[in-house]
Protein backbone atom coordinates (compact mmCIF):
# COMPACT_ATOMS: atom_id res chain seq x y z
CA UNK A 1 0.00 0.00 0.00
CA UNK A 2 1.80 3.65 -0.79
CA UNK A 3 1.50 6.71 0.90
CA UNK A 4 -1.35 8.42 -0.95
CA UNK A 5 -3.96 4.89 -0.73
CA UNK A 6 -2.83 4.67 2.85
CA UNK A 7 -3.87 8.64 3.67
CA UNK A 8 -6.92 7.95 1.49
CA UNK A 9 -7.68 4.82 3.47
CA UNK A 10 -7.26 6.87 6.82
CA UNK A 11 -9.67 9.89 6.05
CA UNK A 12 -12.42 7.68 4.75
CA UNK A 13 -11.70 5.79 8.72
CA UNK A 14 -11.88 9.42 10.07
CA UNK A 15 -14.65 10.38 7.78
CA UNK A 16 -16.87 7.17 8.68
CA UNK A 17 -16.13 7.72 12.59
CA UNK A 18 -17.02 11.05 12.63
CA UNK A 19 -20.55 10.22 11.20
CA UNK A 20 -20.69 7.58 13.80
CA UNK A 21 -20.28 10.21 16.43
CA UNK A 22 -22.51 12.41 14.62
CA UNK A 23 -25.48 10.25 14.81
CA UNK A 24 -24.67 8.91 18.24
CA UNK A 25 -25.18 12.90 19.53
CA UNK A 26 -27.96 13.50 17.50
CA UNK A 27 -30.02 10.19 18.53
CA UNK A 28 -29.37 10.20 22.45
CA UNK A 29 -31.65 13.25 23.08
CA UNK A 30 -34.72 10.54 20.93
CA UNK A 31 -33.69 7.09 23.05
CA UNK A 32 -33.80 9.36 26.01
CA UNK A 33 -37.44 10.19 25.38
CA UNK A 34 -38.32 7.01 23.77
CA UNK A 35 -37.20 5.10 27.58
CA UNK A 36 -39.23 7.65 29.72
CA UNK A 37 -42.19 7.07 27.42
CA UNK A 38 -41.55 3.19 27.43
CA UNK A 39 -40.46 3.32 31.84
CA UNK A 40 -44.32 5.27 32.16
CA UNK A 41 -45.72 2.88 29.98
CA UNK A 42 -44.96 -0.29 32.17
CA UNK A 43 -44.85 1.63 35.74
CA UNK A 44 -48.90 2.88 35.25
CA UNK A 45 -47.66 6.49 35.50
CA UNK A 46 -49.90 7.47 32.58
CA UNK A 47 -53.38 5.76 33.71
CA UNK A 48 -55.39 7.36 31.29
CA UNK A 49 -57.10 4.59 28.86
CA UNK A 50 -57.01 5.55 24.78
CA UNK A 51 -60.82 6.43 24.74
CA UNK A 52 -59.93 8.63 27.62
CA UNK A 53 -57.49 10.30 26.76
CA UNK A 54 -57.63 14.37 26.60
CA UNK A 55 -58.46 14.85 22.76
CA UNK A 56 -58.37 13.01 19.18
CA UNK A 57 -56.37 15.36 17.43
CA UNK A 58 -54.01 18.16 18.67
CA UNK A 59 -52.30 20.71 16.27
CA UNK A 60 -49.41 21.75 17.18
CA UNK A 61 -48.14 25.53 15.72
CA UNK A 62 -45.82 27.69 16.47
CA UNK A 63 -42.94 29.83 15.57
CA UNK A 64 -43.61 31.15 12.69
CA UNK A 65 -46.39 28.55 11.27
CA UNK A 66 -48.80 30.62 13.64
CA UNK A 67 -51.49 32.74 12.26
CA UNK A 68 -49.62 31.74 8.62
CA UNK A 69 -51.04 29.36 6.27
CA UNK A 70 -50.17 26.25 8.15
CA UNK A 71 -52.88 26.95 10.73
CA UNK A 72 -55.05 28.01 8.01
CA UNK A 73 -54.31 24.61 6.58
CA UNK A 74 -54.75 22.63 9.89
CA UNK A 75 -57.94 25.35 10.46
CA UNK A 76 -59.77 23.63 7.05
CA UNK A 77 -59.15 20.06 8.20
CA UNK A 78 -61.50 21.50 11.68
CA UNK A 79 -64.05 22.02 9.88
CA UNK A 80 -64.57 18.45 8.95
CA UNK A 81 -62.88 16.56 12.04
CA UNK A 82 -65.80 15.20 13.72
CA UNK A 83 -63.76 14.45 17.07
CA UNK A 84 -62.28 16.63 19.97
CA UNK A 85 -59.53 18.84 19.01
CA UNK A 86 -57.73 21.53 19.84
CA UNK A 87 -54.57 23.72 18.87
CA UNK A 88 -51.30 24.02 21.05
CA UNK A 89 -48.91 26.91 20.17
CA UNK A 90 -45.54 25.23 22.10
CA UNK A 91 -43.08 22.17 21.66
CA UNK A 92 -43.66 21.74 25.58
CA UNK A 93 -46.91 19.83 27.69
CA UNK A 94 -48.46 18.93 24.61
CA UNK A 95 -52.04 17.41 25.70
CA UNK A 96 -52.57 13.51 25.75
CA UNK A 97 -54.10 12.68 22.79
CA UNK A 98 -54.87 9.91 20.22
CA UNK A 99 -53.15 11.51 17.38
CA UNK A 100 -50.70 14.90 16.46
CA UNK A 101 -50.90 17.20 13.48
CA UNK A 102 -47.37 18.78 13.49
CA UNK A 103 -47.67 21.71 10.75
CA UNK A 104 -44.74 21.98 10.24
CA UNK A 105 -41.88 19.36 10.31
CA UNK A 106 -39.40 21.86 11.61
CA UNK A 107 -41.28 21.49 15.18
CA UNK A 108 -40.68 17.61 15.28
CA UNK A 109 -37.48 17.18 16.98
CA UNK A 110 -38.51 19.56 20.03
CA UNK A 111 -42.00 17.32 20.62
CA UNK A 112 -40.08 14.16 20.23
CA UNK A 113 -37.68 15.23 22.79
CA UNK A 114 -39.64 17.29 25.26
CA UNK A 115 -42.71 15.45 25.29
CA UNK A 116 -42.34 12.00 25.59
CA UNK A 117 -45.65 10.57 26.30
CA UNK A 118 -46.89 11.17 22.35
CA UNK A 119 -44.24 8.40 21.32
CA UNK A 120 -47.49 5.97 21.83
CA UNK A 121 -49.43 8.00 19.72
CA UNK A 122 -49.96 8.70 15.81
CA UNK A 123 -48.37 11.16 14.60
CA UNK A 124 -48.90 12.77 11.05
CA UNK A 125 -45.96 15.69 10.17
CA UNK A 126 -46.33 18.14 7.39
CA UNK A 127 -43.79 18.99 5.42
CA UNK A 128 -44.07 21.67 2.83
CA UNK A 129 -40.72 22.10 0.91
CA UNK A 130 -36.59 21.65 1.78
CA UNK A 131 -35.23 24.32 3.92
CA UNK A 132 -31.45 24.61 4.81
CA UNK A 133 -32.07 27.56 8.07
CA UNK A 134 -33.81 24.93 10.65
CA UNK A 135 -30.29 24.29 12.26
CA UNK A 136 -31.27 20.75 12.09
CA UNK A 137 -28.92 18.14 9.99
CA UNK A 138 -30.42 16.36 7.02
CA UNK A 139 -29.24 13.42 8.74
CA UNK A 140 -30.95 14.17 11.70
CA UNK A 141 -34.16 15.20 10.29
CA UNK A 142 -34.53 11.91 7.55
CA UNK A 143 -33.94 10.18 11.33
CA UNK A 144 -36.77 11.85 12.67
CA UNK A 145 -39.32 11.75 10.16
CA UNK A 146 -38.84 7.83 10.49
CA UNK A 147 -40.22 7.77 14.17
CA UNK A 148 -44.15 9.04 13.26
CA UNK A 149 -46.43 7.59 11.66
CA UNK A 150 -46.88 9.45 8.30
CA UNK A 151 -44.86 12.27 6.90
CA UNK A 152 -47.69 14.41 4.75
CA UNK A 153 -45.91 15.77 1.16
CA UNK A 154 -47.19 19.00 -0.02
CA UNK A 155 -46.21 17.57 -3.65
CA UNK A 156 -44.98 14.84 -5.31
CA UNK A 157 -41.49 16.43 -5.70
CA UNK A 158 -40.39 16.42 -2.51
CA UNK A 159 -42.03 13.12 -1.44
CA UNK A 160 -39.54 11.80 -3.75
CA UNK A 161 -37.18 13.78 -2.50
CA UNK A 162 -37.34 12.26 1.20
CA UNK A 163 -37.48 8.79 -0.04
CA UNK A 164 -34.20 9.39 -1.86
CA UNK A 165 -32.76 10.80 1.27
CA UNK A 166 -33.65 7.55 3.49
CA UNK A 167 -36.66 8.43 4.74
CA UNK A 168 -38.39 4.52 4.57
CA UNK A 169 -41.51 5.15 1.37
CA UNK A 170 -44.13 3.39 3.67
CA UNK A 171 -43.76 6.93 5.55
CA UNK A 172 -44.37 9.75 3.46
CA UNK A 173 -47.35 10.38 0.99
CA UNK A 174 -48.51 13.73 -0.41
CA UNK A 175 -51.70 15.67 -0.50
CA UNK A 176 -51.92 18.58 -2.59
CA UNK A 177 -53.09 21.95 -1.36
CA UNK A 178 -56.97 22.64 -1.52
CA UNK A 179 -59.07 25.49 -1.91
CA UNK A 180 -63.12 26.37 -1.58
CA UNK A 181 -64.93 25.64 -4.68
CA UNK A 182 -67.95 27.35 -3.29
CA UNK A 183 -65.87 30.55 -2.34
CA UNK A 184 -63.46 30.37 -5.58
CA UNK A 185 -65.70 30.30 -8.46
CA UNK A 186 -65.22 30.12 -12.30
CA UNK A 187 -65.17 33.28 -14.88
CA UNK A 188 -65.36 33.89 -18.69
CA UNK A 189 -61.33 34.87 -18.99
CA UNK A 190 -61.94 38.45 -20.76
CA UNK A 191 -60.10 41.16 -18.82
CA UNK A 192 -56.50 40.60 -19.54
CA UNK A 193 -55.27 40.84 -16.09
CA UNK A 194 -51.75 38.59 -15.07
CA UNK A 195 -51.95 38.23 -11.51
CA UNK A 196 -49.53 37.38 -8.76
CA UNK A 197 -50.85 36.44 -5.60
CA UNK A 198 -47.73 36.43 -2.32
CA UNK A 199 -47.19 37.98 1.00
CA UNK A 200 -43.50 39.74 0.23
CA UNK A 201 -40.84 37.43 0.88
CA UNK A 202 -37.04 36.69 -0.95
CA UNK A 203 -38.03 33.65 -1.68
CA UNK A 204 -41.15 34.74 -3.63
CA UNK A 205 -38.60 36.17 -6.24
CA UNK A 206 -39.46 39.90 -6.29
CA UNK A 207 -37.55 41.18 -8.54
CA UNK A 208 -38.19 38.89 -10.95
CA UNK A 209 -41.73 39.70 -10.25
CA UNK A 210 -41.25 43.44 -10.80
CA UNK A 211 -38.83 42.86 -14.25
CA UNK A 212 -41.49 40.35 -15.81
CA UNK A 213 -43.97 43.73 -15.26
CA UNK A 214 -41.97 45.84 -16.92
CA UNK A 215 -41.08 43.70 -19.74
CA UNK A 216 -44.40 43.37 -20.45
CA UNK A 217 -45.84 46.98 -20.74
CA UNK A 218 -48.88 45.57 -23.23
CA UNK A 219 -50.15 43.74 -19.91
CA UNK A 220 -51.92 44.65 -16.97
CA UNK A 221 -50.82 43.35 -13.86
CA UNK A 222 -52.37 43.05 -9.93
CA UNK A 223 -50.39 41.67 -6.99
CA UNK A 224 -52.06 40.49 -4.22
CA UNK A 225 -50.58 40.28 -0.85
CA UNK A 226 -49.02 41.75 1.64
CA UNK A 227 -45.83 43.34 3.37
CA UNK A 228 -44.62 44.65 0.23
CA UNK A 229 -43.92 48.11 1.68
CA UNK A 230 -40.27 46.22 2.63
CA UNK A 231 -39.23 45.61 -0.69
CA UNK A 232 -36.53 47.54 -1.60
CA UNK A 233 -37.99 48.74 -5.33
CA UNK A 234 -41.38 48.69 -4.28
CA UNK A 235 -41.92 52.54 -4.74
CA UNK A 236 -40.73 52.12 -8.31
CA UNK A 237 -42.77 49.08 -9.10
CA UNK A 238 -45.90 50.51 -7.99
CA UNK A 239 -45.55 53.78 -10.40
CA UNK A 240 -45.61 51.75 -13.09
CA UNK A 241 -48.74 52.28 -15.28
CA UNK A 242 -49.63 48.24 -15.73
CA UNK A 243 -49.60 47.63 -12.28
CA UNK A 244 -52.00 47.30 -9.47
CA UNK A 245 -50.73 46.71 -5.87
CA UNK A 246 -53.96 45.20 -3.82
CA UNK A 247 -53.67 44.54 0.09
CA UNK A 248 -57.09 43.26 1.34
CA UNK A 249 -58.54 40.52 3.14
CA UNK A 250 -58.66 36.99 1.73
CA UNK A 251 -62.40 37.40 1.89
CA UNK A 252 -62.02 39.72 -1.07
CA UNK A 253 -59.24 37.55 -2.79
CA UNK A 254 -62.07 35.85 -5.03
CA UNK A 255 -63.26 38.97 -6.66
CA UNK A 256 -59.47 39.85 -7.62
CA UNK A 257 -59.17 36.52 -9.04
CA UNK A 258 -62.01 36.69 -11.15
CA UNK A 259 -60.71 39.96 -12.65
CA UNK A 260 -57.26 37.82 -14.00
CA UNK A 261 -57.07 35.55 -17.15
CA UNK A 262 -53.45 34.64 -16.26
CA UNK A 263 -51.76 33.74 -13.22
CA UNK A 264 -47.87 33.50 -12.59
CA UNK A 265 -46.30 31.84 -9.58
CA UNK A 266 -42.62 32.73 -10.13
CA UNK A 267 -40.52 31.10 -6.92
CA UNK A 268 -37.95 28.93 -7.22
CA UNK A 269 -38.97 26.83 -4.22
CA UNK A 270 -42.72 26.24 -3.26
CA UNK A 271 -44.61 24.07 -1.43
CA UNK A 272 -47.97 24.51 -3.04
CA UNK A 273 -48.77 27.09 -3.39
CA UNK A 274 -52.56 27.46 -2.10
CA UNK A 275 -53.03 30.65 -4.70
CA UNK A 276 -52.21 28.11 -7.46
CA UNK A 277 -54.76 25.84 -6.89
CA UNK A 278 -56.83 28.83 -6.07
CA UNK A 279 -56.25 30.75 -9.43
CA UNK A 280 -57.53 27.73 -11.29
CA UNK A 281 -60.59 27.00 -9.55
CA UNK A 282 -61.41 30.83 -10.59
CA UNK A 283 -60.39 29.35 -14.68
CA UNK A 284 -56.83 31.36 -14.43
CA UNK A 285 -54.55 30.04 -16.67
CA UNK A 286 -51.52 29.41 -14.97
CA UNK A 287 -47.58 30.34 -15.76
CA UNK A 288 -45.66 28.17 -13.14
CA UNK A 289 -42.24 27.51 -12.15
CA UNK A 290 -41.82 24.09 -11.89
CA UNK A 291 -41.84 23.70 -7.92
CA UNK A 292 -44.19 22.60 -5.22
CA UNK A 293 -47.00 21.13 -6.82
CA UNK A 294 -47.22 22.79 -9.94
CA UNK A 295 -46.24 19.51 -11.90
CA UNK A 296 -48.96 17.84 -10.36
CA UNK A 297 -51.34 20.14 -11.20
CA UNK A 298 -50.30 21.48 -14.81
CA UNK A 299 -50.34 20.09 -18.14
CA UNK A 300 -48.17 22.06 -20.22
CA UNK A 301 -50.03 23.81 -23.25
CA UNK A 302 -53.51 22.28 -22.01
CA UNK A 303 -54.55 23.71 -18.33
CA UNK A 304 -51.37 25.90 -18.35
CA UNK A 305 -47.51 26.61 -18.51
CA UNK A 306 -44.45 25.41 -16.68
CA UNK A 307 -41.21 26.79 -16.85
CA UNK A 308 -37.83 25.73 -15.24
CA UNK A 309 -36.78 27.73 -12.25
CA UNK A 310 -33.90 28.99 -13.46
CA UNK A 311 -35.89 30.18 -16.53
CA UNK A 312 -35.37 33.55 -17.92
CA UNK A 313 -37.71 36.29 -17.58
CA UNK A 314 -38.13 36.58 -21.41
CA UNK A 315 -38.54 32.85 -21.56
CA UNK A 316 -41.34 33.40 -18.57
CA UNK A 317 -42.95 36.33 -20.54
CA UNK A 318 -43.50 34.52 -23.53
CA UNK A 319 -45.43 31.88 -21.81
CA UNK A 320 -47.37 34.46 -20.37
CA UNK A 321 -48.32 35.23 -23.74
CA UNK A 322 -48.94 32.02 -24.65
CA UNK A 323 -51.21 31.51 -21.71
CA UNK A 324 -53.72 33.82 -22.98
CA UNK A 325 -54.57 31.42 -26.17
CA UNK A 326 -55.58 28.57 -23.57
CA UNK A 327 -59.18 27.99 -24.18
CA UNK A 328 -59.74 24.81 -21.70
CA UNK A 329 -61.88 25.09 -18.35
CA UNK A 330 -58.91 25.16 -16.64
CA UNK A 331 -61.40 25.01 -13.35
CA UNK A 332 -62.06 21.25 -14.33
CA UNK A 333 -58.80 20.10 -13.96
CA UNK A 334 -58.54 21.31 -9.90
CA UNK A 335 -62.38 21.10 -9.27
CA UNK A 336 -61.52 18.01 -7.16
CA UNK A 337 -58.98 19.57 -4.81
CA UNK A 338 -61.72 20.63 -1.82
CA UNK A 339 -60.74 21.33 1.58
CA UNK A 340 -63.18 18.31 2.24
CA UNK A 341 -61.37 16.18 0.14
CA UNK A 342 -58.10 16.81 1.64
CA UNK A 343 -59.47 16.65 5.07
CA UNK A 344 -60.66 12.97 3.86
CA UNK A 345 -57.07 12.05 2.55
CA UNK A 346 -55.71 13.07 6.05
CA UNK A 347 -58.53 10.93 7.96
CA UNK A 348 -57.36 7.81 6.33
CA UNK A 349 -53.59 8.43 7.71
Amino acid sequence: MNAITFKQNLKRIKSEFDRILARLYYTIPYSISYLKYIQSKFLNRNSKQKDELDYDLVFVVFGFAKNWILEAICREITAYFPGKYCFHYSETNLPPSKAYFIAHYSFLPACLKLNPHIWGSKILVWHTHPRNDLGISNDELIYVLNKVTKVICACSQFARLLISQGLKSHKVTYILGAADPNIFQPHQRQDGVVGFCTAFYYRKEPKRIFNIIKMMPHRKFILLGKGWEKYDKFLEMKSLPNFSYVEVPYSDYPKYYGKMDVFVSPAKLEGGPIPLVEAMMCNVVPVASNTGFAPDLIVQGENGFIFDVDSSVEEICELIDKAFAVQNDVRKSVENLSWENFYMQVQQL
